[in-house]
């Protein structure tokens, strides 16, 4: 005799599901902002700090407005963080080529 297996069908509306933001805290994403930037920053100066830090915060605001934050920001920290990079390479650029000009004012 073969058995039957009733099948059910389980839908969830999008509206209905919960979204993995919901369960993710403001907290958590701040927590992780932090590990994946301690990450990137322990090699550079203070100055490259401070461009990695705007950056981080640029990413991790944009991460939390997808329905997916936690998966979102490593990747969009990690494109925000080499465009600071070349920012901060840029400006210490303009810094040492501008030290002549500077020294000839004083």
């Amino acid at each position: 005799m073969k058995e039957v297996m009733e099948q059910r069908q389980f839908r969830i509306e999008p509206s209905e599901a919960p979204s993995l933001r919901s369960r993710t805290s403001a907290l958590e994403l701040e927590q992780f902002k932090q590990c994946l930037l301690g990450e990137h920053s322990r090699a550079h100066d203070l100055q490259v700090h401070s461009w990695f830090s705007r950056a981080a915060d640029d990413a991790a605001s944009i991460a939390w407005a997808t329905p997916y934050p936690l998966l979102v920001l490593p990747v969009l920290l990690e494109e925000k963080l080499r465009d600071a990079r070349r920012k901060a390479e840029l400006q210490q650029t303009i810094y040492e080529s501008s030290q002549p000009i500077v020294a000839l004012a004083a």
